[in-house]
């Protein structure tokens, strides 16, 4: 690697961009973080974590990442650009665009910026499949709950969805999101297919990604990103009004996670052009390929690995989450990117809970 890069990296001060942020900075990287507002430089600062890597990272603002020409500044002098930003579940107003048009500035900057050898782009499972397939009554579902698994092809890094149809801003709010990370996804395969681009590209596609935060500083702050799926150990919680369905109507989840840990070295290892040839590459982060984990084995995760705090009670058992398998081939992943297996459900559970637990209420 040669004498400390710098990386542009979007996100920073989010559940999965801030650990990026710190994997690649302890990679031995130099950091630009873009970020929106001066709170979220604040917040990125105040990490335990990042303290030691201060002298190594700077900031840049970019109020509005759908703008023409929003990354071009900021991507001056880098080699490298890592975009993890997007918008979440929740977030109001059109997310389509709003993630397309995030992508499409990242790809104007790189193409604008003569010294940027390769982006790597934080996509989504939900990129690969249609807000249809998280129903049971999906055909696929159908028969791989009938034990006809063998007559449903597996989701893998080169599957392309269709962009979807425009939903209405009252849609739920899981099927805005799944269409605007389709959407997104398709444009950058669009210009690797279409441009004869200077820079490489990977596209990474985790599923709900497990492991302790550094940036939640409580119990209220901890599970409003993916480590919500473990919230039923807690509470009664209900993901269906994200499916828009009654709230107490039982929805089983796919079974698709992976470790935090796993995801940032997925994205570290991305940004070496050597190990990780070629100008356009797809990665699938999940493990337990091809049908993951069950989800409700939590429990019994936590009272094997953490007796002691299900013993004082810090682990009530409060709701259940069932889940249905997937079917996805992330294999490719273990030998092309990592170079080992993804850790595995136990250890997701045991991390993320035992971090949980701890935190202040």
């Amino acid at each position: 690697m040669e004498s400390s890069p710098l990386v542009l990296v979007t996100g920073g001060n989010g559940f999965v961009g801030y650990s990026v942020l710190l994997g690649i900075l302890g990679s031995g990287y130099h950091v630009r973080a873009a970020v929106r507002r001066q709170d979220a430089i604040d917040t990125i600062s105040r990490g335990p974590s990042v303290k030691r890597y201060l002298s190594n990272l700077t900031f840049a603002l970019v109020p509005d990442n759908t703008k023409p020409g929003a990354y071009l500044e900021s991507a001056k002098g880098c080699s490298y650009i890592v975009h993890v930003a997007s918008p979440g579940v929740t977030t109001p107003g059109d997310l389509v665009s709003q993630a397309v048009l995030g992508n499409q500035t990242i790809l104007e900057a790189a193409e604008a910026t003569p010294s940027v050898k390769r982006v790597v782009f934080t996509a989504s499972i939900d990129s690969l499949r249609p807000f249809e397939r998280l129903f049971l009554n999906h055909p696929d579902n159908q028969a791989l709950m009938s034990g006809r698994g063998d007559e449903v092809a597996p989701m893998t890094a080169e599957t392309r969805v269709p962009t979807q149809p425009p939903v209405s801003d009252d849609a739920p709010d899981q099927h805005r999101y799944e269409n605007s990370k389709i959407a997104a996804t398709n444009l950058v395969h669009e210009y690797g297919a279409t441009q004869n681009a200077r820079f490489s590209i990977v596209n990474l596609f985790p599923g709900w990604i497990l492991g302790p935060e550094e940036l939640s500083r409580s119990k209220q702050e901890a599970f409003k990103g993916s480590n919500l799926i473990l919230g039923w150990l807690f509470s009664e919680l209900s993901l269906a009004p994200m499916l828009g369905l009654p709230a107490k109507e039982d929805v089983p989840m796919l079974q698709e996670t992976v470790h935090l840990d796993d995801v940032v070295e997925s994205h570290v290892k991305a940004l070496n052009t050597e190990k990780v040839s070629g100008k356009y590459r797809n990665f699938v982060l999940c493990s337990h390929s091809p049908y993951g984990p069950v989800i409700m084995d939590a429990a019994d995760i936590v009272r094997k690995e953490l007796p002691q705090e299900v013993a004082d009670g810090k682990i009530p058992f409060a709701g259940r989450l069932g889940s249905f398998k997937s079917k996805f081939d992330a294999t490719p992943t273990e030998r092309d990117l990592l170079g080992h297996p993804f850790k595995p459900f136990d250890k997701q559970v045991k991390d993320t809970v035992k971090w949980y637990v701890h935190l202040k209420d």
